[in-house]
């Protein structure tokens, strides 16, 4: 019995030791990738196992997320247990549950940023750097003072915010005066003098203004006062080098009634002392313009047909580098819309940009649809304008590429979500993304033949 035990043992270890030598290397983002996603059973290792928590503890614990009283009651308790576990927590995510839809609190529960334990579970907390906020209609003070309580703050989430009148708005930033990053997505004062919002955050002056370097501006063109919030007293944007901006598309009816947008002046009066204050310090812009998939005649954006009519882009003049992308996560603007970044850029002036970053979608089911993209006169007059002294500092013109076909034979595919008996019939090999390559690259000879056109091929997807 000995005996064999002996060799078992001999033959474990030589196998062990020959996996060990055949194993690959993990990459450590990776392991970091993985870990994220086993965060919970890791925190329950870190509280029984000895070894993990020295090691894990400080990363496993480093990101909280609540949504009830419930969920802060549990933390507290773990927080008496093992009181050094709050001092790991850098960011936080809150989640409301007011639908802006509706406009009502979509929960019997009392508001837990108002309970007891929200605001002890809170106090606990005196690491968080990076707040995320979503869902949120904030009718008290006593919600707004405690999430005062996070004045080590720099990043800044707030996705669906609703707050009563602007002095509101203005007692919840106030206390975070290390904000560096400032990400904004559906923020509304329901105060019924809306003409008032605008002046009463623009003339407010913090004692000490928050420097931003990063901020992102989900289309808010429904409240454009906060325009006049950042570019008024409390904030201090010479130091605003990042700015984002999202472009949305609006029905132009709700049932039977019109609905009724902004004028170009009404923009201009929010805009102009924005991009005025924004546009010395801004060397990387970035547009996030929402691609439809539908009939565009029922629908308005406000925002980019401003942008497009004024040339507000040449107040940017600092501008290095500018990002145009799809705001859609799965679907890229189709390359038909090259007409409006051509007419985006078109009288504009921009010494200073030295690289443009444009990704595209080309949808390719049919013999016709390549020389349908290849004739428009965009790619002629994009050409000739990023080619003109109007842009004398220009690098290059990446074009992230991505081919989107309802055929599986597209050369480098990778995958479909679609049923085999879906497939066409028709005997049609779509062009690849290289073909899309060649064609734009045959249609844009000045920007090629000086070598600034580049090309990033995004995944061929079959739709």
């Amino acid at each position: 019995m000995g005996s064999f035990a002996s060799r078992s043992h001999v033959c474990i270890s030589s196998y062990a030791n020959l996996e060990v030598n055949l194993m690959t290397p993990i990459p450590p983002e990776l392991v970091l990738e993985i870990l994220r996603y086993l965060t919970n059973e890791f925190r329950a290792c870190c509280l029984v196992c000895r070894a993990w928590r020295r090691l894990a503890q400080p990363f496993v614990f480093s990101s909280l997320a609540v949504s009830l009283e419930s969920h802060c009651r549990s933390w507290n308790r773990k927080f008496v247990t093992y009181p050094h576990l709050a001092g790991y927590v850098t960011r936080l995510d809150v989640w409301g549950a007011y639908s802006v839809e509706m406009d009502v609190v979509m929960s019997e529960e009392p508001l837990f940023l108002e309970s007891a334990e929200t605001l002890e579970f809170v106090r606990r907390l005196p690491n968080v750097k990076h707040l995320e906020m979503e869902d949120f209609y904030l009718p008290s003070k006593r919600a707004i003072e405690v999430l005062c309580h996070f004045t080590r703050l720099e990043r800044l989430e707030l996705y669906v915010v609703v707050v009563d009148q602007p002095e509101d708005l203005l007692d919840l930033m106030s206390h975070m005066v290390n904000l560096k990053d400032l990400r904004i997505t559906g923020i509304e004062v329901k105060s019924p003098n809306k003409g008032l919002v605008g002046p009463a955050l623009h003339n407010h002056v913090d004692t000490v203004p928050k420097r931003l370097r990063n901020l992102k501006l989900q289309d808010i063109t429904k409240s454009l006062y906060i325009f006049s919030w950042l570019s008024g007293g409390a904030f201090d944007l010479d130091n605003l080098t990042d700015l984002t901006l999202t472009w949305e598309y609006f029905p132009t009816r709700h049932r039977h009634n019109e609905i009724q947008f902004p004028t170009t002046p009404q923009l201009s009066s929010y805009l102009d002392p924005f991009i005025k204050t924004t546009g010395t310090a801004i060397k990387h812009l970035r547009l996030e313009i929402e691609a439809l998939d539908y009939d565009m005649n029922s629908y308005v954006n406000s925002m980019q047909a401003h942008f497009i009519s004024t040339g507000a882009l040449s107040g940017f003049t600092a501008l290095e580098t500018l990002d145009i992308d799809s705001i859609n996560l799965y679907s890229k603007n189709d390359a038909a819309q090259l007409v409006d970044i051509e007419r985006l850029l078109h009288g504009v002036t921009l010494t200073n940009l030295r690289k443009i970053r444009i990704a595209m979608g080309f949808i390719l089911n049919t013999p016709d649809h390549l020389p349908s993209y290849k004739e428009l006169p965009s790619w002629t007059s994009l050409d000739g304008l990023l080619g003109s002294p109007k842009f004398p500092s220009l690098q290059q013109l990446e074009m992230i590429i991505e081919v989107r076909s309802s055929h599986r034979n597209v050369v480098g595919w990778e995958g479909s979500d679609s049923d085999e008996e879906d497939a066409p019939d028709v005997d049609f090999h779509p062009p690849s993304v290289d073909d899309v390559v060649a064609m734009i690259a045959e249609k844009m000879p000045k920007l090629t033949g000086r070598g600034l056109l580049t090309f990033c091929p995004a995944v061929t997807r079959v739709s």
